[in-house]
């Protein structure tokens, strides 16, 4: 599958989920009735995105057959997509989370954010929670650093 049609559909359910209405009106007849969502779960909603736009950029990067610098300017327009749509920082934790070890990293998630990148890369903010996680290995630490509405549990039922 062509790398960049994956990101692509990555980048089309991100925006989708981030430009979605979060209270639904219904009319029929003369009543109306509205769903609200709270703020957990607008963050789990826009967390599926980022996750599925994660793993399409998980996937490009193994199966792109092209030059390295043509790889990284695409994953670079995908992450300030995932930049621009991110719930709180929840992104962010998820990384740090899996980092530590506290969210098994299953589909290899980590291996996106191996290299250094520039620090005006948007993909740099992500580099640098693969960092912290690594480095303070606790779950906890991860949650004070990078805020969310999502505990580490909730999150790793996202993955799933």
């Amino acid at each position: 599958m062509n790398p960049m049609f994956v990101t692509a559909l990555a980048v089309v359910a991100v925006a989708s989920i981030a430009d979605a209405t979060f209270v639904i009106g219904t009319v029929a007849a003369t009543t109306a009735g509205a769903v609200t969502l709270s703020s957990a779960s607008v963050a789990s909603l826009g967390l599926l995105g980022g996750i599925v736009l994660l793993k399409g950029l998980l996937l490009g990067a193994i199966a792109s057959r092209r030059g390295k610098r043509s790889a990284e300017s695409d994953q670079d327009a995908a992450f300030a997509v995932l930049s621009n749509s991110e719930p709180a920082q929840c992104y962010r934790r998820l990384i740090c989370d899996m980092a530590a070890g506290a969210i098994p990293d299953q589909d290899k998630i980590l291996s996106l954010f191996n290299s250094e990148v520039s620090p005006i890369s948007p993909k740099f903010e992500y580099v640098t929670a693969a960092k912290v996680g690594k480095i303070v290995k606790k779950s906890g630490l991860c949650e004070v650093r990078y805020t969310c509405p999502l505990n580490t549990v909730e999150i790793a039922k996202l993955l799933n």
